[in-house]
């Protein structure tokens, strides 16, 4: 009888402990795609900061047609980005900042995740 209940006690906890690695395994699979995706929006806005000012896509109100969003060779989700008009409170006078977000939407394991990244910019 005590072997049965020792087999029984050392079967839970090793399902349970298979059941852990499990979880964290899809944990750090959902870490590596955000960090995938930080790493889209700020090559985005890098690529941003050599467009002239003056040039249409960085006026106010434009927003960017999504691109693919590809990871590892699938395509996740897109990645886009807007522009937004900033007047700083803190400071007197109007400034009239440029606002660019950069927003990457990806679905991975039947859940929807999104990060954005913005950068401000004088006209």
């Amino acid at each position: 009888m005590e072997a049965l209940t020792g087999a029984t006690i050392s079967v839970i906890a090793v399902m349970g402990l298979a059941y852990s690695f499990g979880v964290g395994r899809g944990l750090v699979n959902r870490y590596e795609v955000a960090r995938a995706a930080l790493s889209e929006a700020q090559s985005e806005l890098e690529a941003l900061q050599l467009v002239p000012r003056t040039d249409a896509t960085m006026a106010i109100g434009y927003i960017s047609p999504a691109t693919p969003f590809i990871y590892e060779g699938a395509t996740l989700g897109t990645s886009s980005w807007r522009v937004l008009p900033y007047d700083d409170p803190n400071l007197p006078g109007p400034v009239n900042l440029k606002r660019v977000i950069v927003t990457v939407q990806w679905t991975q394991n039947a859940q929807t995740d999104s990060l954005s990244l913005e950068r401000f910019w004088q006209p």
